[in-house]
């Protein structure tokens, strides 16, 4: 073997080792960026989910309210104040809930 072919074969060695560490250390700040990405749209889908949990919840207490309202008794009667409230306060998304609900009673009417 000739010492010129020892000497590129080093050199060729030195040069792959050192574009495999670059190559590392840029595959590892995409990977940093990746999951802190990760992080911030888990964390945004978790409030998310949260505000769509509570308007449910809303929705379904107006609903009752509601409900309670119409039915009149003597249970309206211990509950009567915390419905006029939901019913005056209005919270949002309750519009869309009454639409709702007023649709699937129209859509099951029409299917009797």
């Amino acid at each position: 073997m000739s010492p010129l072919s020892g000497l590129i074969a080093t050199a060729a060695a030195v040069v792959l080792a050192i574009t495999l560490g670059v190559a590392s250390s840029s595959w590892e700040t995409k990977r940093e960026r990746y999951e802190a990405r990760i992080m911030e749209l888990t964390q945004a889908s978790e409030r998310v989910q949260s505000t769509l949990r509570t308007d449910v919840a809303t929705c379904h207490a107006a609903g009752e309210a509601r409900r309670l309202a119409t039915e009149g008794g003597p249970a309206v009667a211990l509950t009567s104040l915390g419905a006029r409230k939901l019913l005056e306060q209005q919270p949002e998304g309750i519009d869309a809930c009454a639409r709702m609900e007023s649709a699937d009673r129209a859509v099951l009417s029409n299917l009797k």
